[in-house]
């Protein structure tokens, strides 16, 4: 293609104008600049995908009301794009060019590939091959990676129509391009078939990828297997840096092939260390054959960084090849190999210097315990071998936290998986190395805790603990305690003393008033110890010696708890351990699950011998220590310590369960405590900005208040008497002194507690003992805390107070027929709604962040008419009959609000459009619509946050929009065929430019996107085409213009039966029969990748009549 050849129409650019429009799209500092470059780079480039906003800033012209993407004039189809595309990578030499235009083509390929013909894919395909051939070895990396896997789409999306696709691997396996670009090549290709596409080609991909690895994939291997063979060098000899090289690239690709998706689930990242690769049989061939493991472990020892870090790389896929895959022979010959050659390593220390090797070393330990059990070598010397050596490189590994962090984990797996197989009766047997595996475990919890320890001490300068990252922390002590419990015998008194002697020096240290800030961060370490083994005991695998060990580390980290509650009271100069404080709650959840639980099971002998240490007979005794700990932590910690956190959450715990509150509610202390709840004494309620902790509180206690179902009234006013006084006090004040610094933090909290205290009440008998103390003086605090406009914090603590209240939380609301509380709530809170609306609209002081000044209320304005609405505890209906004013004034505020507000900031905060889609979901459905006084600008309002919520990062609040249009058009329609005259009617009559434009829209999405919530689209759209069938019509047949010619004669059959389901009339069952065609349009259109194509300037075909085409005209068109 000559670039400077005239055409009609507009001028093509030149090379070096492209080349630097693609500079400016990829690398340009200037937003403007680089939406210019796109801009204008589409337009020569169009992958017919283009979304909404990039067809709306390109060159365009306007069909009726319709944007069309406008295309240089040669491009006739995606054929004619591809073609200008690879033209451009062939021609251009600069990076970035080749980088776009790469992009470009792999979305253009991906969609719309299917439109191409036979000859042009072919051309596309050796096009992409030949551009690798001629600039591959001068491209970077990415950019040789990208290419291919454009090219292996193509092949992908044509291997079982054309055999030439199928042949591109081969000719990269025989040499069509230099050997390092071929290995490079080949893993993008492997990466790409395994790579996960969008759902809607994953049918179609699986049935390629499956072909893949039956027919190519061990050819791929065992080329990148020769290949490393042929590159790794003699003993003593230097490579080359080409060699290096292809070393490199051959290990990555048989990583990426081991790393394969075998078994046809998608592959994932994140999978644990002991999934097993499920290579096929076929591959025996390959992987048993005489030298396949001396091949990596000689190549390891052989070279250098990184290249040996990839070696032991494949060795860790190479271990986790399922057992199944060799025959016992072959597998005692495999693990004897692969033993000996760890040991090797191990005993040598090749290569250990090098943290990556180190770590994947750790890894490969890991997995290959995992998968292999080694009972086929615990006879064997390589198996004591490798169990001598992997011990001592554990005792040295442990203590090497700083340098490599990560590598602990995969090293205490190794022993927890050996623990876990190991028969305590075999410690003797030195036949099959018990007596290196006895001897060893107890050494590693020893050495680990050592290790730890003195890690801690090492980064106390630094700030960077290991204790820092607190899953990481019982991620590893889990794997401890598994490795303790396995020989309890041996490994609890290993723990029990390290406690007791870190413990005895604590206090030493504490009597002679020396520094202990360090020696509280190394307790935490033997503390979480006792939490993990007690927590890992087995209540069917216990012994009544192991509970008494149990016990005796549960007594001594009582001892030590006691030691430290001590120098908190003692008004310390040094701020108490947070990680200790929490090692030490982790104990007390630990003894709570492990022999209290739920159902409160009592096991004789450790509360024996917990009586005789700290006189603990029983399990309430334990249950209210538990209970002072989380007191004394209340009364100890600020609101923001995790220390709160985790105790308020612990308080939870105990009073979530059925059992475990009434357990709790029989204890002395939560007695006291109900009695002096607000007490002063507890720091985090001084706070205002904690509202979860107060509500974990506040809500664990009612449920303790109410365990009994029936707590008698003087319990209830007792426990109410604070808050009683409080807001008693509160209602005496003006309002004006309401907002006065030392008035206004009480009324917060009061209402945050009040709300986390009525959030936890499940029952009907307890909601009324709080609607008969708030009803009727005391909610007047609340309309004074919603009035307050110039104080948004108290206005959003009464409006989110009021949520709670009006919210039929389990059924809590459903009062009796004759009952007027319902009412009541309902005025209540749509006072305040509207209390809150006037403010908000009539409000012309400057907001600085609308948000938390004015959605966030907004916002909870909505959630709370929701809730009354959708409550169903009062008939709203019959307020304006009888003139109560109380509905008619919240619907009022609420649209109005609505108006008020840019349609973009409504669905640009998301906890706003949720609450608001919601909220119209429920006051505009089908059986409240009458109710609702529907203006012109409101229901052209509520229609344009339809649309903009279709697009919402939600998918609920899309099928909320859905849901607000198909109950307002069922509304209309119904009306409209039965005759009755109704403004909703005339709303809908009057603004058929709104219905078409809705219409459109969702045509759009349901024929160009592919949802997940296809069936909430389908029930508006029915009722759209029910008032525009003929517009319907219109629209889709236009769409069919715009498509190739190819595609049409499928698209025309599929939107036939779509369209011709049913009869457009509204009744349920014509719905669900257009739902459930519109289910088989997804399909058809999927099965045959259907993919539209936007509309372009250049696409435009001949008219279409979709209802009035035959089959035979649909084949026509295809052969057109």
């Amino acid at each position: 293609m000559n670039v400077n050849q005239e055409t009609d129409g507009p001028v093509q650019p030149t090379l070096e104008q492209l080349d630097t429009w693609c500079e400016q799209a990829l690398s340009s500092a200037s937003s403007e600049a680089r939406e210019e470059a796109e801009r204008r780079l589409r337009y020569f480039f169009p992958t017919f995908s283009e979304t909404q906003a990039e067809l709306s800033d390109a060159y365009g012209i306007s069909s009726g009301q319709e944007r069309v993407l406008a295309v240089f004039p040669t491009i006739k189809g995606p054929a004619d794009a591809a073609r200008l595309m690879t033209w451009f990578l062939h021609q251009s030499a600069k990076v970035y060019s080749q980088t776009y235009v790469v992009r470009r083509l792999r979305t253009l390929v991906l969609n719309h590939l299917g439109v191409m013909a036979d000859d042009q894919k072919s051309a596309l395909r050796v096009s992409l091959l030949e551009a690798i051939r001629e600039k591959g070895s001068e491209m970077p990396a990415f950019l040789v990676d990208d290419i291919t896997r454009t090219l292996a789409l193509v092949v992908m999306f044509t291997w079982f129509d054309m055999s030439e696709s199928r042949d591109v691997i081969d000719q990269v396996l025989e040499g069509a391009v230099h050997r390092v670009l071929a290995l490079q090549m080949l893993r993008a290709f492997v990466e790409e078939f395994n790579r996960e596409l969008p759902a809607r080609y994953i049918a179609r991909q699986r049935r390629v990828v499956v072909a893949f690895r039956d027919k190519q994939l061990k050819a791929i291997f065992a080329h990148a297997l020769e290949a490393m063979r042929a590159a790794t060098p003699a003993p003593g000899s230097d490579t080359t840096a080409e060699q290096r090289q292809a070393l490199s690239q051959s290990l990555l690709l048989q990583r990426d092939c081991l790393g394969f998706d075998f078994i046809g689930l998608a592959p994932d990242e994140a999978s644990d260390d002991a999934v097993a690769i499920q290579i096929p049989s076929t591959w025996k061939d390959v992987v048993q054959v005489d030298g396949f493991l001396d091949a990596y472990f000689d190549g390891y020892a052989r070279s250098g960084p990184p290249i040996s870090s990839q070696f032991i790389e494949v060795l860790v896929q190479v271990a986790s090849i399922r057992r199944s895959f060799y025959m016992e022979a072959v597998r005692v010959q495999f693990v004897r190999r692969m033993a000996r050659g760890i040991s090797e390593i191990l005993s040598g220390t090749i290569g250990l210097e090098d943290v990556e090797n180190y770590h994947h070393l750790c890894r490969l330990l890991a997995r290959f315990r995992c998968i292999h059990t080694l009972v086929e070598i615990e006879d064997a010397a390589e198996y004591r071998d490798l169990l001598a050596a992997v011990a001592s490189f554990t005792m040295t590994g442990l203590t090497l936290w700083e340098w490599s962090p990560n590598s602990i984990a995969p090293l205490l797996t190794f022993w927890a998986k050996v623990a876990a197989t190991h028969d305590v009766r075999d410690d003797s047997n030195a036949a099959i190395a018990g007596d290196v595996i006895s001897e060893t475990l107890p050494r590693v919890v020893r050495e680990f805790l050592r290790a730890m320890v003195a890690a801690t001490a090492r980064a106390a300068d630094s700030g960077d603990s290991p204790l820092d990252n607190t899953d990481l922390v019982l991620e590893n002590m889990s794997s401890v305690a598994a490795i303790a419990r396995a020989s309890y015998e041996r490994c609890a008194p290993v723990v029990l003393e390290t406690l007791r002697e870190m413990a005895a020096e604590y206090q030493e240290m504490l009597r002679t008033g020396q520094d202990v800030t360090v020696v509280e961060l190394q307790l935490a370490w033997p503390v979480y110890a006792v939490a993990l083994c007690i927590s890992a005991r087995q209540p069917y695998r216990s012994l009544p010696e192991d509970d008494r060990r149990d016990a005796d580390m549960f007594a001594t980290a009582l001892e030590l708890d006691r030691l430290v509650q001590q120098r908190i009271q003692s008004n310390i100069s040094t701020p108490p351990c947070e990680s200790l404080e929490l090692a030490l709650l982790q104990t007390h959840v630990a003894f709570r699950s492990s022999f209290i639980g739920e159902g409160g099971h009592k096991v004789t002998a450790v509360f024996a011998q917990l009586s005789s240490l700290v006189g603990l007979p029983d399990g309430a005794a334990v249950l209210d220590l538990i209970l002072q700990k989380v007191l004394f932590n209340l009364r100890s910690w600020p609101a923001q310590s995790p220390v709160v956190h985790r105790s308020l959450q612990l308080f939870h715990d105990m009073t979530a369960g059925y059992v475990s509150v009434r357990q709790v509610a029989k204890l002395d202390t939560i007695t006291l405590l109900l009695a002096n709840h607000s007490s002063e004494q507890l720091q985090f309620l001084h706070s205002i900005d904690e509202y979860k902790q107060r509500a974990l509180y506040y809500g664990g206690l009612a449920r303790v208040l109410f365990a009994s179902d029936t707590p008698s009234p003087a319990q209830f006013v007792e426990f109410m008497h604070p808050w009683t006084a409080t807001v008693d006090e509160l209602l005496e004040m003006p309002e004006e002194q309401l907002v006065q610094d030392a008035v206004r933090p009480n009324l917060i909290r009061v209402l945050r507690d009040l709300r986390g205290f009525l959030a936890a009440i499940s029952s009907k008998n307890n909601f009324m003992r709080f609607f008969e103390w708030l009803m009727p003086q005391r909610i007047e605090l609340v309309h004074r805390a919603v009035r307050m406009g110039r104080d948004s914090h108290v206005q959003i603590a009464g409006l989110k107070f009021l949520a709670e209240f009006a919210y039929n939380r389990t059924q809590r609301l459903n009062f009796d027929v004759s009952s007027a509380n319902g009412i009541l709530i309902f005025r209540e809170a749509s006072q305040a709604i509207w209390e809150y609306g006037r403010l908000a609209i009539d409000s012309r002081e400057p907001v600085r962040n609308v948000y938390k000044e004015r959605y966030k209320g907004v916002a909870v304005c909505f959630t709370t008419l929701m809730r009354l609405v959708a409550g169903k505890y009062v008939a709203i209906g019959v307020m304006p009959l009888y003139g109560d004013v109380a509905l008619e004034r919240a619907y009022q505020t609420v649209l109005e609000l609505l108006r008020q507000f840019p349609i973009a900031d409504v669905i640009a905060y998301p906890k706003l459009g949720k609450a608001t889609m919601s909220m119209l979901e429920v006051l505009l459905a089908k059986n409240n619509i009458d109710l609702v006084q529907l203006t012109e600008s409101a229901h052209e309002q509520t229609m344009r946050l339809c649309v903009e919520a279709f697009d919402h990062a939600e998918t609920a609040v899309s099928s909320a929009a859905c849901s607000v249009i198909d109950g307002l058009l069922t509304a209309a329609i119904e009306c409209a065929d039965a005759g009755r005259s109704q403004k909703l009617v005339e709303l809908v009559q009057a603004r058929p430019d709104i219905t078409q434009h809705l219409l459109k829209t969702m045509l759009n999405i349901v024929l160009f996107e592919d949802r997940p919530n296809d069936w909430s689209f389908s029930r508006p759209l029915f009722c759209l085409m029910v008032l525009h069938r003929e517009f319907a019509l219109q629209y889709t047949s236009q769409i069919v213009q715009y498509q190739p010619v190819e595609r049409r004669g499928d698209l025309i059959a599929a939107l036939k039966d779509l369209l011709s389901s049913t009869e457009l009339v509204l009744t349920t069952a014509n719905r669900d029969a257009f739902t459930q065609a519109l289910t088989h349009y997804r399909r058809e259109v999927t099965a045959k990748n259907l993919i539209l194509m936007v509309p372009s300037t250049q696409t435009l075909g001949a008219p279409v009549d979709i209802m009035k085409s035959t089959d035979t005209e649909a084949q026509e068109a295809m052969a057109e």
